[in-house]
C-alpha cells in the first residue's frame, strides 16, 4: 500500500523521461476521438431514439447493454493484437491509422435511420450500426490506450499523462452536449409534435455528416504526431504472447485485480442512473420540456466536463504527488458520495440551475477515478515487465476497460427497466410525481452505494512511489544489461 506521505520520498521527474508537448497534443487528440465519439452516443441516443423517435426505453437500454458489451468483449481482443502486431511503423500506430474513416463512417451512419419506420426496424438498425462502430472504435482505442501507458516511464509523468488526456477526452465531451441543441435549430418554433420529429430526424443528419468528417481527420492526429517509445526498447523483439498466457499472468497480480474490480464497481454505480441524470433533467426540473430544457441542460452538461479538465490538469496531479494516487483514487471516490447527499436537496422542481453543483462534483469524482486508473496502468506494467520481462501495455489497458465496460454495461441496462418500473413513459410529457420520486432515489443510491465498495476495494493496491521507482531502475539496468537498442521508433 501506498506509505503515510510523512515516509513518502520525494522524486522528481527526470527530463529524459518527460514527454514532449507534440506527443502529449497526439496523444490527447486521440482520446478526445475515443470519448467524443462514445460520449456524443451517449447523450444523443436516448435524446433521438427515445424522446424523439419514442422507442421503448427498455428496448434502448437492451441496445446499449449489448453495445457495451460487444465492446468489451472486442478490446482484450484488439489489444492483445495491438500488442503482438509488428510492423516497421510499430505495433500501434498503423492499427489507429486503419480504423480512423471506420469510427467517422460507422459514426454518422447511425443517425441515418429511414424515416417512418417502426420500432422494431428502428431496434435492429441502431443496433447493427452501433456493433459496427464498436468494433472500429475498439480497434482504434485499445493501441490508443497502449501509446498513453507506454509513453513515459516515470510516475508522477504518467499522472500528468493521464490527465492531459482525459482533459482532452472532457473536451471532445463538452462538444457532445451540444449536438441535440443544434439539431433543435431545425425545429420551428410552433412545431406540433409530427413535425418537431420531422425536424430532428432532419437536423440530426446533417449534424452527423459533419461530425463523421471531424471525427476521421481528428483520428489521424495521433499517427502523424506520437511515437512508440517501448517498440524499439523491448517489445519490438519480444515474442508473442498468447492471450490465455497473459490472463494467466495477471491474474495473480494483487494490485491490478484490486484496480480492475474497483473500476468495474464505480462505473456499475455511476451508470446504473447515469442516463436517468437527462432523465431527472428534463422531466423532473422542467416538467418534460424537451425542447425549453435543452440549452440549459447543455451548459449544465458541460460545466461536468470543464470541471472534469479543470480538476485533471491542475488538482489532481498535485494531490497524487502528495497522498499518492490510491488515495487520490480513494477521494475521488468519497466526493461522489457527498454529491449524492446534496441531490437530495439541490434537484427542486423549477429550480434550472440548481443541479449545477451536482454536476460538477459528478465531474470532479469521474475525473479523479478514471484519472488515477489510467496513470496506474503504467505502474503495473512496469511491474509486470519486472516479473516477467514481456511489455502487454495492450492487455492491461483492454482489461481495464472491459471491467469498466462491464460495469457501465450492466448499469445501463438496469436502467431502462428502472425507468419502464417506476412508470415513466416519454409520450405523456410531464410525469406523475410518485415516478419522479422513486427516479431522484435512484438517482441517489446507486452511484453512493458504488463509490462507498469503490474505497474497500482500492485498499488492496500495493504499489507505492517508492517501490514503483525502484521496479523503474531495475528495469534500466537490466535493459542495458541485454544491449538492447534505446533509440525511439520516430514517426
Amino acid at each position: 500500500m501506498d506509505a503515510a506521505p510523512a515516509r513518502r520520498h520525494h522524486h522528481d521527474t527526470a527530463q529524459a523521461d518527460r514527454v514532449t508537448l507534440r506527443e502529449k497534443i497526439g496523444l490527447g487528440f486521440g482520446k478526445a476521438i475515443g470519448d467524443g465519439t462514445h460520449g456524443t452516443l451517449h447523450v444523443l441516443v436516448s435524446q433521438i431514439y427515445n424522446m424523439t423517435l419514442g422507442l421503448d426505453p427498455r428496448l434502448l437500454s437492451t441496445i446499449v447493454f449489448i453495445q457495451r458489451i460487444w465492446d468489451a468483449m472486442a478490446d482484450p481482443v484488439f489489444g492483445q493484437f495491438s500488442d503482438n502486431f509488428r510492423s516497421r511503423w510499430g505495433r500501434r500506430r498503423p492499427l489507429l491509422l486503419a480504423a480512423a474513416l471506420p469510427v467517422g463512417l460507422t459514426w454518422a451512419a447511425m443517425w441515418w435511420f429511414p424515416r417512418g419506420v417502426s420500432s422494431n426496424y428502428l431496434f435492429w438498425y441502431l443496433l447493427v450500426v452501433s456493433l459496427l462502430f464498436y468494433t472500429a472504435y475498439s480497434l482504434y482505442t485499445m493501441p490508443l490506450g497502449g501509446l498513453i501507458i507506454e509513453a513515459t516511464d516515470d510516475y508522477h509523468e504518467r499522472t500528468r499523462i493521464a490527465g492531459v488526456t482525459l482533459a482532452f477526452g472532457f473536451a471532445a465531451q463538452i462538444g457532445s452536449q451540444w449536438v441535440f441543441p443544434v439539431t433543435q435549430r431545425w425545429v420551428p418554433a410552433a412545431a406540433s409534435l409530427s413535425e418537431r420529429v420531422y425536424a430532428t430526424v432532419t437536423g440530426v443528419r446533417c449534424v452527423s455528416l459533419g461530425c463523421g468528417v471531424l471525427f476521421f481527420l481528428v483520428a489521424l492526429l495521433p499517427v502523424v504526431l506520437c511515437r512508440e517509445r517501448m517498440y524499439a526498447k523491448v517489445a519490438g523483439k519480444q515474442r508473442h504472447i498468447a492471450f490465455g498466457e497473459s490472463w494467466r499472468a495477471v491474474r495473480g497480480n494483487k494490485s491490478f485485480m484490486a484496480l480492475l474490480w474497483a473500476r468495474c464497481v464505480f462505473s456499475f454505480g455511476f451508470n446504473v442512473v447515469g442516463i436517468l441524470g437527462n432523465y431527472m433533467y428534463v422531466y423532473y426540473v422542467f416538467a418534460g420540456d424537451i425542447k425549453g430544457s435543452a440549452f440549459s441542460a447543455a451548459v449544465i452538461g458541460s460545466c461536468f466536463h470543464v470541471a472534469g479538465i479543470i480538476t485533471s490538469l491542475a488538482v489532481y496531479p498535485h494531490i497524487e504527488r502528495r497522498i499518492g494516487k490510491r488515495h487520490t483514487l480513494e477521494f475521488a471516490a468519497a466526493i461522489l458520495i457527498v454529491d449524492c447527499l446534496c441531490k437530495i436537496v439541490l434537484y427542486q422542481h423549477g429550480r434550472t440551475w440548481w443541479p449545477l453543483p451536482i454536476i460538477m462534483m459528478n465531474g470532479i469524482s469521474n475525473a479523479g477515478v478514471s484519472l488515477m486508473c489510467v496513470a496506474m496502468l503504467g505502474d503495473i506494467s512496469d511491474y509486470d515487465e519486472w516479473q516477467t520481462g514481456l511489455r502487454r501495455e495492450g492487455l492491461f489497458n483492454s482489461l481495464l476497460c472491459w471491467f469498466e465496460k462491464a460495469g457501465n454495461s450492466v448499469g445501463y441496462l438496469l436502467s431502462g427497466f428502472i425507468l419502464a418500473w417506476i412508470g415513466f413513459n416519454a409520450k405523456f410529457g410531464a410525469q406523475s410525481d410518485h415516478a419522479l420520486q422513486l427516479m431522484k432515489l435512484a438517482y441517489v443510491v446507486a452511484p453512493a452505494t458504488g463509490a462507498l465498495i469503490t474505497i474497500f476495494l482500492i485498499r488492496r493496491y500495493e504499489l507505492s512511489q517508492d517501490k514503483v521507482y525502484e521496479i523503474k531502475d531495475e528495469l534500466a539496468r537490466r535493459r542495458a544489461a541485454k544491449n538492447v537498442p534505446s533509440a525511439d521508433l520516430l514517426p
